[in-house]
């Protein structure tokens, strides 16, 4: 919570700093008489209007990146989980379910970090994951009874990996680039206007000012944060693979 107070204090101030600058800049250099030509109230309208949409295409692209991220994470650990407690039927079964640990502890040891720092895997919980499997083929049962749960187990594994895999490609950031560029310049753009529409000052404009730069500021945080789902204020967190692990415990 002081990080996220921090940061909307910083974001306060810069829109404070950019209005004041503002109003120094007309105050020296703007003309306020008829002869100026003004930026036109419907063409800045009509900017603003394209502008707010790519924000909002932006706010919700990511955002359902950021509950897709979720679900896949609570599906990776729901199937690793049950792959533990079905493989106890198994015969030979505890080499298995002691990679299968080994590996849900590095993904909080080791793959959570590196995500939240690096914005990347961690090779060492591939490493892990490469024993898992190991193990998994080494417990084919040799009677054909038990190889519907057999079957079963591998398919949880093979769930686990892909949205594994799909963890990682969301790691990397979500957003199209050339989205970027038009959020950088239409925030340019969006001073430009409120320089031109508001020459002649007063409190009400000046405020009005500040309240769109703090918004847009406000706006384009946020879209940054999320843009990462596991780095950043704005994250998913591994509780569902903390307690996935604390059951594997318990059931040893």
């Amino acid at each position: 919570m002081k990080l996220f107070f921090l940061i909307f204090s910083i974001i306060l101030a810069l829109s404070l700093l950019i209005t004041g600058l503002l109003y120094l800049l007309r105050r020296r250099f703007a003309k306020t008489d008829l002869a100026v030509e003004h930026l036109h109230p419907s063409v800045f309208s009509f900017f603003t209007t394209i502008y707010a949409f790519f924000l909002g295409f932006a706010i919700v692209t990511l955002w359902s990146a950021f509950l897709t991220a979720q679900v896949n994470v609570t599906r990776e650990a729901d199937s690793l989980l049950v792959a533990y407690r079905l493989s106890k039927t198994l015969p030979n079964s505890g080499a298995f379910r002691q990679s299968l640990t080994a590996y849900v502890k590095s993904v909080l040891d080791d793959e959570w970090p590196s995500m939240e720092t690096y914005d990347a895997m961690s090779e060492r919980t591939q490493q892990s994951l490469d024993k898992v499997w190991d193990s998994f083929i080494l417990l084919k049962p040799t009677d054909k009874g038990d190889n519907d749960l057999y079957i079963e187990v591998g398919n949880r594994l093979s769930e686990a990996s892909q949205q594994r895999l799909a963890r990682a490609q969301l790691t990397q950031g979500n957003l199209y680039p050339p989205i970027w560029v038009i959020i950088v310049f239409g925030f340019i753009t969006v001073l430009y206007g409120l320089y031109f529409n508001h020459m002649q000052q007063n409190a009400v404009r000046l405020s009005f000012d500040f309240m769109v730069i703090f918004v847009v500021l406000c706006c384009i945080y946020f879209i940054y944060d999320i843009d990462t789902p596991f780095s950043g204020y704005i994250i998913v967190k591994p509780d569902v693979f903390k307690l996935v692990y604390a059951k594997m415990l318990a059931l040893q």
